[in-house]
């Protein structure tokens, strides 16, 4: 296991504690430690287990992760080491979603049994909150519930990588030729209007992402030392992640289309141009996550991301389409 991948001694610590040194399972419970014959002795069978496997080749390992998540609390859960090898035996029967569902029953049965006063209250006020989020990954879950420092920008970093890990796969499929879609054939008296619509909308997509990077994330952040907006943080990562959807649907419209000879270079030009900003706007999770899941993030961050059509892109669309005009208007001429 690399070393960057285990749990720090402080977080295995906390974990137990807060499991009471318990095993998690809810079918064991095995209290975890105890004494030896020793005065001084004790011993310990409890374990901090990952949920998502530390290393490639680990049990319910993500890629996606960087090694600072997997390495936090939040990826955790204490077991006993039967229940531990048990569970990174048989991932289909132990996926992550059902450890994470045992890590937060066993925290709620543990602050009952201990008096917590209104843990019942508290468990479904947590239902309750979480309904209001629709679908979100365990991980950000967790990072709503429990807060921690930084969680504005690792819950945003989270959901950003939960919510665009779907279109990035679509895109990579695209790429690759993996899949198809019915052809539209566009006839010659169609294409110019269609171009000149399809131009606008890839320019509205990429203004709308530039605005979210810069201004809509760091408005549901807060201003600094006041706490963010976690309804909003969410939301604005999932309409960061609905104008990468858009940028994929509008590159399968300009993919899958049959069109005048003249109108191919044209098209040729337009083909690539909202995947390569869907490849740019994968660098913002990307980024989030680097930055704000190291254990101590001090000074400042820039991200330097142009989400715009490449340089000189509308020059060579705009000759290119200057040809297949006259291109069209002679054609229409001999035709008549």
């Amino acid at each position: 296991m690399a070393s960057e991948d285990r749990f720090k001694q402080a977080v295995v610590t906390t974990l137990a504690k807060r499991a009471a040194n318990i095993c998690s399972n809810p079918d064991c419970r095995t209290v975890t430690s105890g004494p030896t014959d020793a005065p001084m002795g004790s011993i310990n069978i409890g374990e901090a287990a990952h949920i998502y496997g530390a290393n490639p080749g680990s049990k319910r390992y993500d890629e996606s992760m960087t090694s600072a998540a997997r390495s936090a609390i939040s990826n955790a859960i204490w077991l006993c080491s039967n229940c531990h090898t048990t569970i990174d035996g048989d991932e289909l029967r132990y996926p992550a979603g059902l450890l994470f569902e045992w890590q937060r029953a066993h925290e709620q049965w543990v602050a009952e049994q201990v008096g917590k006063a209104g843990a019942e209250l508290r468990r479904r006020y947590e239902d309750r909150h979480l309904e209001e989020f629709g679908k979100l990954s365990y991980l950000a879950e967790r990072l709503i519930l429990e807060k921690g420092d930084l969680w504005e920008y690792r819950l945003t970093s989270e959901a950003l990588r939960f919510e665009m890990a779907p279109i990035l796969r679509r895109w990579d499929a695209l790429r690759r030729g993996l899949y198809m879609r019915p052809h539209t054939r566009i006839s010659r008296e169609e294409c110019v209007s269609f171009i000149q619509t399809k131009f606008p909308e890839i320019l509205a997509i990429s203004g709308a992402l530039s605005d979210l990077i810069n201004v809509e994330f760091a408005r549901s952040w807060g201003e600094p030392g006041v706490a963010g907006d976690e309804r909003a943080i969410v939301d604005t990562c999932r309409l960061f992640a609905e104008m990468c959807q858009s940028a994929l649907t509008w590159e399968e419209s300009v993919r899958f289309v049959s069109v005048p000879e003249y109108f191919e270079e044209v098209f040729d030009i337009l083909r690539g141009s909202a995947g390569l900003m869907i490849e740019k706007a994968a660098e913002v999770p990307a980024f989030f996550a680097s930055t704000f899941d190291q254990e101590v993030v001090q000074g400042k961050y820039v991200l330097d991301i142009e989400l715009a059509l490449p340089e000189g892109w509308s020059e060579k669309f705009s000759d290119a389409l200057s040809r297949a005009t006259d291109a069209y208007i002679a054609d229409v001429q001999d035709f008549d």
